[in-house]
């Protein structure tokens, strides 16, 4: 679990180095940028992707 929250703080990072908004630095924002990364969990950043898939990709990452 602590790969888990690392991912989620790291990608709440990200979108707070970006500008997002406060309200778009929450938990359901992290996970869907981890889904279009294609990185779960048990992935390191390193091999983070930008693979082209529909808006329903996500949904196994936010379960």
């Amino acid at each position: 679990m602590k790969r888990k929250k690392d991912h989620l703080d790291a990608a709440r990072q990200i979108l707070i180095s970006l500008g997002m908004p406060r309200a778009q630095q929450n938990e359901r924002s992290t996970l869907c940028l981890l889904a279009l990364l294609n990185l779960p969990p048990d992935k390191p950043w390193a091999k983070a992707e930008a693979p082209v898939e529909a808006a329903n990709g996500q949904v196994p990452f936010s379960a």
